[in-house]
């Protein structure tokens, strides 16, 4: 089966229409990261009790799509995992040899308040309670979770796990009623040279069409801007989606340097007095330590470097013992998203859902969202089953994963932590720990609730206090993180995360204003993007009279992370994905 559709292409918009193959799913999945992979898992339970209950006779094609080259590959992570959801979906997911690095056994809370100084928490706050809880590698879980789905066999059920395949646009098709409904997803062309020109290897796209596609791309996912722009799923949520940016390196440490089950977390220090952030460092298996650090990207600083801040908290005196004599063996960079329930989308509409770091599935407060994405994956599935057992894929029907997602235990989880962005978005001053205190005992209440998320209110605090000289650079305003305490470089971390790109394919980061805007970007705010993009991605080289002409890309180092589509003072880039297979290559994140 064919079908005609126009490549979606930026650098090459007059491309003819081609003829593309057709594959026909009856469940499509977009992103193998944890949410989607358990809800897949779920959802071959829930058939094969339909099946075996004599209401489910006709065979089924589901479908799941990754744009990493291996499952797991783009998949980062802190992670500590509350148990409770892969509990449920898989009762025996320890006899099966799920990937755990040990379980917390001792875990400390600290406040930096200085580069050599530091008060321990007394008491571990109710929320950031871990004892028992599996340290993982999420990279590793979600290879481990694809290789049990696919020892899977279920009679007349045919499952495809498609790594290296990049979907690149939402495919629609008009209802009876005249609404759109989402038809599938089109995977990226391949074999195409730096204009958007075909070479000889070309393969174009293929149209995956489904009766329901379900969206796990992580935050700020291309795909779910372009479902948000045409069917404006954001504009019930209080709060728009807001996001923190996390980088992290694994190291291989002498024996004796860090307890087996040790989990630390901290703030402050070396963060700036009004923003905030936080850290961690967990004991991973086989003398391995996870050691990574997370900033608001709704921050007023629009030069907010996680990298450089990760590299100074790596020397203070608390921390630096945990590395000493080891070595950095990989590095990744992530967005996360931290909105919650105030920030959260419409999680259903006609023909698909979201699930995971696209809906903000996360406990910004815990600092967890995979057992949450989980569980959303879960209530998916169980509203899939019934589409499938009805044959009614109706919006009515889809609208129970939502019904069934809130009314759950994750539902009441992020509601009792509705509030916790809203108070410490301008750090933890005396009025935010008195509110926190206020919702520990009020199930997350406190004057004012809802608290408010106002980004333009930042943005005018921003270009007050940063922006306004011409030039003005990073140097000028920060003197806080001195580059010589720099352990590593951006680029001597990207080589650690095994990032690799095609080079003479079409930039995957898209300057959809034009260069002149990034020219004149650099010259009125100094081109934050050279500061907080965690890969050293974009570069200005002034010329001997002190202007520049051009932003530099250098997207092969790109980590995927996204930070330039949500910080860009701009709005002036897009990330979208490479060909299939493109990125970083994580084995321990």
């Amino acid at each position: 089966m064919k079908d005609i559709g126009t490549n979606w292409s930026s650098q090459n918009p007059q491309r003819e229409e081609l003829e593309r193959e057709v594959l026909d799913f009856d469940v499509l999945y977009v992103g193998g990261g944890p949410g989607n992979l358990i809800s897949l898992w779920h959802l071959l339970n829930k058939i094969d009790e339909a099946k075996k209950n004599g209401q489910l006779i006709a065979p089924l094609t589901i479908g799941l799509i990754e744009k990493g080259d291996q499952i797991g590959d783009h998949i980062f992570s802190g992670a500590v995992l509350d148990p409770r959801a892969i509990e449920e979906a898989m009762p025996d997911y320890l006899e099966r040899g799920f990937p755990s690095e040990g379980c917390v056994t001792q875990e400390e809370v600290w406040f930096l308040t200085s580069e050599r100084q530091g008060v321990r928490s007394p008491v571990v706050p109710p929320f950031l309670h871990n004892i028992g809880h599996h340290i993982i590698s999420l990279s590793k879980v979600c290879r481990w979770l694809a290789s049990e789905i696919e020892k899977r066999s279920i009679e007349g059920v045919d499952v495809m796990i498609l790594p290296g395949f990049s979907a690149m646009k939402v495919l629609w098709e008009k209802e009876s009623a005249g609404t759109l409904r989402v038809k599938g997803v089109q995977t990226a062309d391949k074999g195409v040279d730096r204009s958007g020109n075909p070479k000889s290897n070309f393969e174009p796209g293929n149209c995956l069409h489904a009766k329901i596609t379900i969206f796990g791309e992580g935050p700020r996912g291309h795909l779910s801007r372009e479902l948000d722009e045409v069917l404006n799923l954001q504009s019930a949520a209080i709060n728009p989606q807001v996001y923190e940016m996390g980088v992290k390196e694994i190291w291989e440490v002498p024996h004796g340097n860090i307890q087996e089950g040790f989990v630390l977390h901290s703030t402050g220090w070396p963060l700036p007095e009004g923003e905030i952030g936080g850290s961690w460092v967990y004991a991973l298996a086989n003398n391995k330590v996870s050691i990574g650090y997370v900033v608001s990207l709704d921050s007023r600083d629009p030069f907010v470097d996680g990298h450089s801040v990760l590299q100074a908290f790596k020397n203070h005196p608390k921390i630096a013992p945990f590395l000493k004599g080891g070595k950095m063996i990989q590095y990744g960079g992530k967005a996360l998203a931290i909105g919650g329930w105030y920030s959260m989308p419409q999680l259903s509409f006609p023909g698909g859902m979201l699930v995971g770091d696209a809906a903000q599935m996360v406990n910004a407060a815990r600092l967890k969202g995979i057992h949450l994405a989980m569980k959303g994956g879960m209530c998916a599935a169980e509203t899939i089953v019934t589409c499938l057992v009805s044959q009614d894929f109706s919006l009515n029907r889809l609208n129970n994963y939502s019904e069934l997602f809130m009314g759950s235990w994750a539902g009441a989880e992020l509601y009792t932590s509705r509030n916790f962005h809203g108070i410490v978005q301008h750090g933890l001053t005396p009025s935010a720990l008195a509110k926190l205190n206020i919702a520990l005992v009020s199930n997350g209440w406190v004057p004012g609730d809802p608290l408010r998320i106002n980004t333009d209110a930042h943005q005018t605090e921003t270009t007050e206090k940063y922006y306004g000289k011409k030039s003005l650079k990073h140097s000028d305003i920060h003197d806080l993180i001195k580059t010589e305490n720099l352990q590593f470089s951006k680029l001597d971390d990207v080589y650690a995360s095994g990032t690799n790109h095609d080079e003479h394919q079409p930039c995957h980061l898209k300057i959809v204003k034009g260069n002149d805007v990034c020219v004149e970007c650099y010259e009125e705010k100094g081109a934050p993007c050279t500061v907080f993009c965690p890969a050293q991605v974009y570069e200005m080289h002034p010329d001997a009279l002190g202007h520049v002409h051009q932003v530099d890309i250098a997207f092969s180092n790109c980590v995927h992370c996204k930070t330039c589509d949500i910080k860009c003072p701009e709005e002036n880039v897009i990330w979208t994905p490479p060909e299939g297979g493109g990125g970083p290559k994580y084995t321990l994140c």
